[in-house]
């Protein structure tokens, strides 16, 4: 946020997300939302109420909790798995018959590829908690969001994180609409 002067006129650049390259210009009686292909202006008047909030995503933070019950489930079950496909491979005989030997050279090998697969799979549950801790992590950065209510709608504006910058504007702003209007 800029303090342009005395007369409680500001302005906020969006840096990132959808709305980065646009910002909101705050002057004696507007508030102006400016981007590349965009050009909106409210009468503080037609404000009928400002909300900022910081928000964390639930929805990833769930997310995430499913994910690291997965890498822990698949992890826990690759061991049993690899030495139960090791045992049936060493189990399986022959009598000495060629239709019976190639059968059981084919299971033989079954068993190997599956127990193969089996050690395969702590890896994998180290990709699937490494995924998790990235989505939890989105989830916990949250968004900071600027809600602007007028007669009939609402607009947002919305950045990653918590930006205290963005909550500075919204206080300017809200002084602005409750000071009394002549």
């Amino acid at each position: 946020m800029n303090p342009d002067d005395s007369f409680g006129n500001a302005r906020y650049d969006f840096r990132s997300g959808p709305l980065r390259g646009s910002s909101l210009a705050l002057s004696e009686a507007t508030l102006m939302h400016r981007g590349r292909s965009r050009l909106e202006t409210v009468p503080l008047q037609a404000i009928s109420a400002v909300r900022i909030a910081f928000e964390r995503d639930p929805g990833k933070i769930g997310w995430a909790v499913v994910l690291f019950v997965v890498a822990y489930g698949v992890s826990a079950a690759a061991a049993p798995l690899a030495g139960l496909a090791d045992s049936l491979a060493t189990g399986v005989r022959g009598d000495g018959a060629a239709s019976v030997q190639d059968i059981a050279s084919i299971m033989i090998a079954t068993f190997r590829g599956l127990g193969s697969a089996a050690r395969m799979l702590p890896g994998i549950a180290k990709l699937i908690g490494a995924i998790g801790v990235v989505v939890l992590a989105v989830g916990l950065w949250g968004r900071t969001t600027l809600t602007v209510t007028l007669s009939a709608v609402e607009r947002h504006f919305a950045v990653r994180g918590r930006n205290r910058r963005l909550f500075d504007f919204a206080e300017l702003l809200s002084e602005r609409i409750a000071e009394p209007r002549v």
